[in-house]
């Protein structure tokens, strides 16, 4: 069973959109930690909560950038796919 070929492209255009708009979101999240970061650690609070509040954020911050990655590969993976679909059923209509 497969999907036809005009719920394919919707199906696979709004899933790029989607994946997109996440990548956006991702990228102000790393960038608003990085801010935290910048914050926490020019604080002259105890030593030990600016460590623990410093490892905290660099572990989000690395955790956030391979969701990055992740969506990265995503959306190319599906544009390629999309792309070759495309091109595939191009030839066979000829």
């Amino acid at each position: 069973m497969y999907i036809k070929d005009n719920y394919f492209k919707i199906i696979n255009r709004s899933y790029i959109v989607l994946s997109f708009l996440l990548w956006i979101m991702m990228l102000y999240l790393i960038i608003d930690n990085l801010v935290s970061l910048k914050y926490e650690t020019d604080k002259e609070v105890i030593n030990l909560h600016t460590n623990l509040a410093t490892d905290y954020i660099k572990q989000t911050i690395q955790f956030i950038c391979f969701i990055l990655v992740y969506i990265t590969f995503n959306i190319i993976y599906l544009v390629i796919i999309g792309n070759i679909r495309i091109k595939k059923q191009n030839t066979e209509e000829l």
